[in-house]
């Protein structure tokens, strides 16, 4: 059951819900001590039964907590309240690459903005992939922007809390296959290839990419299984059909 504004948990106090999805929710909360508000995620209680899991959350949470760069969300503490895992971590005011796209660039955002954001998570992913970390879930969701187009402007990667170490994939549950958003998997994160690597992150940032220059993901259709099908074995679509004027990023998006 979500949580109502006043309520307290592990001494966090809610303020508001900033999000929720099929794995729990994210609430502004205020911090028990310091004078700030965090972004408190809180893990269903369906999915924290799940004894296997907990581990792997509070492993990755660990391995979040390690990661310190301008370009990415900073995890504070983890924890267990009546049997529902949370996670803190920075609260960034502002909007996510997601949401500006849908309600400022439906047909695409400006290139020089495009190359703002991929510049900024290509950084961020370069600096955890050099300490054998991934992300695995690199999508526009995820990419937060605290004053867009302004110059107090940042852009930070979220959600590495299902980051994983580079060699320890493979002992993960099949479960992982829903953890990375099908639209932007790379296939060998797809068929579960236990030697995934920091490549796997490089091909979600360009199916960000393209969505983000042209509106829509590479691959679209209402049918899972048919999205990771052309992932699988169709060629990436010219970026040069959605944007004739882009043409000449073609060569480096189906690089990626």
């Amino acid at each position: 059951m979500p949580l109502t504004d006043g309520d307290v948990i592990a001494g966090y106090t809610v303020m508001r819900l900033l999000g929720s999805g099929g794995m729990g929710e994210v609430y502004l909360a205020r911090h028990p001590r310091l004078p700030r508000n965090d972004a408190l995620k809180v893990l269903s209680a369906t999915v924290c039964a799940d004894t296997e899991y907990r581990e792997r959350f509070n492993r990755e949470a660990d391995i979040a907590a390690t990661l310190w760069h301008p370009h990415i969300v900073s995890v504070h503490d983890r924890g267990d309240f009546d049997g529902r895992l949370w996670l803190s971590m920075d609260h960034v005011e502002g909007t996510d690459a997601a949401r500006l796209l849908a309600e400022r660039y439906p047909d695409g955002m400006p290139p020089d903005l495009v190359v703002r954001i991929v510049t900024a998570v290509g950084e961020a992913l370069d600096y955890a992939h050099a300490r054998g970390l991934l992300h695995r879930d690199v999508k526009p969701a995820n990419i937060l922007i605290a004053d867009p187009d302004t110059d107090d402007e940042r852009i930070l990667l979220a959600d590495f809390g299902i980051a994983r170490r580079v060699g320890e994939v493979s002992a993960l549950t099949g479960t992982d296959m829903t953890v990375g958003t099908v639209a932007y998997s790379a296939p060998e994160q797809l068929t579960a290839d236990k030697d995934i690597d920091g490549r796997a992150d490089q091909y979600a940032l360009a199916a960000t990419a393209y969505q983000l220059l042209t509106g829509s993901p590479p691959f679209q259709h209402s049918n899972p299984a048919i999205v990771i099908s052309s992932h699988l074995s169709a060629r990436p679509p010219s970026i040069a059909q959605a944007r004739p004027d882009l043409s000449g990023l073609g060569g480096a998006l189906e690089k990626g």
